[in-house]
């Protein structure tokens, strides 16, 4: 072989080594700068989008919770209404006058009167030795302020309203009277004691004949009875916030 076809045969190899070398930085180079980064990318798009559906995930279930208690606001409110009937805040004795005279008429009995006394405190039970009626306010005198205190007139217990025994509510006692038939006089103390809406604590009842006649219960008599109904005060501010709760204003 001559020497020109020895140097090309050498040239030969060396650009095919060569060629070799630039294709490896090639690749190297490509993986570095276009091939590595752009996996990266699509690493990160992966996880922000897992990211966003997990969020989403959690966005629905809070959406569908408060789509239940939106659903169910109006029961709520209706609720609220019901039990500021049976505990108002303003006593309610308008309302409750004309809720035991609608119960009178339903009963078919007659309304003779309806005696009204005076709001006293309620104040809360308190564990002092020897007390007999802890925390029990007397209103069977209908006066205002006479209160049966636990321990006499030395026990130091104030049953004032702002005492630190007070329990916020007030109790007024009311007495009323029905003449009807012995059956209608049950029915109305049944819807007075238990149906309501409104319902009073029956803390005495008599029943006796309207007039001589041994006809007992299914003959005329008068009906006697002695309530308790309960409120709870609120300051303007509280009763403002109650109002616009109940309204949903």
């Amino acid at each position: 072989m001559s020497k020109i076809g020895v140097r090309w045969s050498q040239n030969k190899q060396l650009w095919l080594g060569g060629g070799a070398v630039m294709a490896v930085l090639v690749v190297v180079i490509g993986w570095f700068l276009v091939i590595e980064p752009q996996l990266s990318a699509a690493s990160s798009t992966k996880e922000l989008t897992q990211s966003i559906q997990t969020q989403n995930l959690l966005l629905e279930a809070s959406n569908t919770k408060l789509k239940l208690q939106n659903d169910t606001i109006a029961t709520l409110r209706a609720d609220l209404a019901a039990a500021l009937t049976e505990l108002p805040s303003d006593g309610g004795l308008p309302e409750f006058t004309r809720q035991i005279s609608a119960q009178a008429t339903a009963a078919s009995v007659v309304l003779n009167s309806v005696v009204v006394g005076a709001g006293t405190p309620v104040v809360a039970p308190t564990d002092d030795a020897g007390s007999t009626e802890p925390g029990r306010t007397d209103t069977g005198s209908g006066a205002a302020g006479s209160t049966d205190t636990a321990e006499g007139a030395d026990s130091g217990t104030s049953t004032s309203a702002g005492s630190g025994t007070a329990s916020g509510m007030v109790e007024m006692t009311i007495t009323v009277s029905t003449t009807g038939l012995g059956a209608d006089n049950v029915t109305f103390l049944q819807a007075v004691g238990v149906t309501g809406p409104r319902r009073a604590l029956v803390t005495a009842s008599q029943l006796a004949p309207a007039d001589s006649s041994d006809a007992g219960i299914s003959g005329p008599s008068t009906l006697t009875l002695t309530l308790t109904i309960f409120s709870a005060p609120l300051s303007p501010a509280d009763q403002a916030a109650l109002e616009k709760l109940i309204s949903g204003g």
